[in-house]
């Protein structure tokens, strides 16, 4: 099982929480997201130091993929509001993935298996590149098309190597 979750949809709107667009203080956008189904309506804190995919700024009637961690706590209201580790900006025919990856570049659910180009970008979060190995690490995985095999195989746009401590 995959240790961060999407939720996919539609921006539909904008807030600051705790003020303000003018107010310095305020470092956390919360959006309400028309889901794709069964989604349904949905509300993503994107907290200042959660990872956005290029620096996307996210605007209204954007296609987005949030990830975030089931295990962390979540205020039970309605909708449902979940706290972004990182996000994407997905217009229709891209997908996001964010989930550990084994020895076979396939990720911890079997569910995609990467087929790298060697002009692929693979990067970690501050831009620089990443020459190492991609096998048993944390990687966002932004993609178009997949095969229909199982399990499905892309070979990715662009992927984020987040290096943790083992």
């Amino acid at each position: 099982m995959s240790a961060y979750f999407p939720v996919i949809g539609i921006i539909s709107n904008i807030e600051y929480i705790g003020g303000n667009e003018t107010n310095s203080a305020t470092c956390t956008l919360l959006f309400t997201i028309d889901g794709e189904s069964p989604a349904g309506v949905f509300q993503v804190q994107l907290p200042a130091n959660a990872y956005v995919l290029n620096l996307h700024p996210f605007q209204l009637g954007d296609r987005v993929t949030f990830f975030y961690d089931p295990n962390a706590p979540m205020v039970l209201i309605y909708p449902p509001r979940y706290t972004a580790v990182a996000g994407a900006y997905t217009p229709h025919g891209t997908s996001a993935m964010l989930d550990q990856f084994h020895d076979d570049l396939t990720t911890s659910d079997r569910s995609l298996k990467l087929n790298l180009a060697q002009n692929t970008p693979i990067t970690l979060p501050n831009g620089q590149p990443f020459k190492g190995s991609l096998e048993h690490r944390l990687l966002l995985v932004f993609y178009g098309m997949t095969t229909r095999s199982i399990p499905p195989q892309t070979t990715p746009e662009q992927v984020i190597v987040f290096c943790q401590d083992q």
